[in-house]
């Protein structure tokens, strides 16, 4: 006795499906139908992707949008950073360690002429001393 498999088998001019055996079933119908689901599945799943995508993006979860935004890192030691942050229009240069962040200096455009003169001066101007 032959074991009968359906498969919906879409036709091309009507909208039923039919059940055959494994053995009597084209090959291209078969793959057909197999297309004609896998393809579909695909769209939605890449247009999931896409949307979630989008999300992130622009509603700031991203870490790009908001009033902060961290222009660049350097690392001066092992857990040791000097970051530039930006905010709205203003710039500033933190040290970051382990236990504290300290402002270093005010990048901002109206002190920045400031320290610009201050530099061609005297170097060390801006440093603070640590000598008591």
């Amino acid at each position: 006795m032959k074991r009968m498999s359906c498969y919906l088998v879409p036709l091309v001019l009507s909208s039923r499906s039919t059940c055959v055996s494994a053995a009597d079933a084209d090959p291209s119908l078969l793959s057909a139908s197999l297309l004609s689901l896998v393809v579909p599945l695909l769209a939605v799943v890449f247009g999931l992707a896409a949307l979630w995508w989008v999300w992130r993006r622009y509603s700031g979860k991203g870490g790009s949008s908001g009033p902060l935004r961290i222009v660049q890192v350097i690392a001066v030691g092992q857990r040791e950073r000097v970051v530039v942050v930006d905010h709205h229009t203003q710039r500033f240069m933190l040290g970051v360690t382990q236990t504290s962040i300290t402002l270093i200096a005010d990048l901002s455009p109206e002190n920045a002429a400031n320290l610009s003169s201050n530099a061609s001066a005297s170097p060390n101007a801006n440093v603070p001393s640590t000598r008591g």
